[in-house]
């Protein structure tokens, strides 16, 4: 009976301890978590708004716990934790205010992981989406002036990709594989200096394979870009994607016109007559909000919706 008694005292004890200890609020929280990623403790930040999202799934820092916790996976550079909770939030959120900040964090989550020319440009690709859908869909936004600017170094590598590539097959001389190379660079990235290049590079090949006839026609298109490129004042490139750069002038902008003249067109018109017409990039740019857009081609030039009401986020340190 005492045993007994002794028991039900100590179950009452702990009872009334557990009901006495002070909930953690929201507001204390969000603060936790706020200070936390003042001070770059990114990894207690993530903790404490989860912890947030949990005891307080209605709260009305809900969704800003949500943003904040994709922002501190990007700020702790955790690349693949920040694009699942930015895709997260864009989904879950169709309307919000802070789509353009996302989906331009999300062109830089991609973008940061950018490796060298050499190697595979799955992530500038991915960056060179998201970047496209910010400057389509949201044309005003402070990000979209931004995303302009990381979008040309995303097209500055993919060219520069594209030209490596053809200055293998230059190398092994395999002309046709090369040729078709310089071609797609002619089609997409005519205002990158790798274009330049790649006549270069097309030129040489045709006087190596004797070609005469096509290595005086690939030598006038590239006097021509060259005389094109002195008439245009480089812009200097603010980006600094962490990385090194395999060339030197890729620390401008682009500084080749769209259209270099009579002499492109028509070496361009006679590549795409032996090897037809291939398909840009651009065609992975836009898509609905709740589908990735590097992984579902744009349908329609004007399927996008329009810019949500309401007032951007500030830009940050991006």
């Amino acid at each position: 009976m005492i045993r007994l008694v002794t028991i039900l005292v100590t179950l009452a004890l702990v009872a009334g301890c557990s009901e006495s200890k002070p909930k953690v609020s929201a507001d204390e929280y969000y603060k936790e978590a706020s200070e936390a990623f003042t001070k770059k403790n990114y990894e207690v930040a993530v903790n404490r708004y989860k912890e947030l999202l949990d005891q307080y799934p209605f709260s009305d820092h809900a969704e800003e716990a949500e943003l904040e916790i994709a922002h501190a996976q990007y700020k702790n550079k955790h690349y693949p934790e920040a694009i699942a909770a930015f895709n997260d939030f864009q989904r879950m959120h169709p309307m919000s205010p802070h789509l353009p900040e996302v989906y331009f964090l999300l062109g830089k989550s991609y973008m940061d992981q950018m490796t060298t020319t050499d190697r595979d440009q799955g992530a500038s690709e991915n960056a060179h989406g998201w970047f496209r859908v910010v400057i389509d869909r949201y044309p005003t936004s402070p990000f979209a002036a931004q995303a302009r600017r990381k979008l040309a170094d995303c097209r500055r590598s993919l060219a520069d990709h594209e030209l490596y590539v053809a200055n293998y097959y230059f190398k092994r001389k395999n002309l046709r594989a090369g040729e078709n190379r310089v071609k797609g660079i002619l089609e997409n990235y005519s205002d990158t200096l790798a274009a330049t290049r790649a006549v270069e590079a097309l030129a040489d090949a045709y006087a190596l394979a004797g070609d005469s006839e096509h290595e005086s026609m690939a030598r006038a298109a590239l006097a021509e870009r060259r005389h094109a490129e002195e008439t245009v004042v480089p812009t200097p490139d603010p980006i600094d994607t962490g990385r090194k750069k395999k060339h030197h002038d890729d620390a401008t902008l682009a500084v080749a016109p769209e259209s270099s003249g009579p002499a492109s067109a028509l070496l361009l018109a006679d590549l795409t007559a032996r090897y037809g017409i291939g398909q840009g990039v651009s065609t992975a740019a836009t898509a609905p909000s709740l589908i990735d857009p590097v992984l579902t081609p744009k349908t329609g030039g004007r399927g996008a919706p329009p810019p949500p009401g309401g007032n951007e986020a500030p830009l940050g340190g991006y």
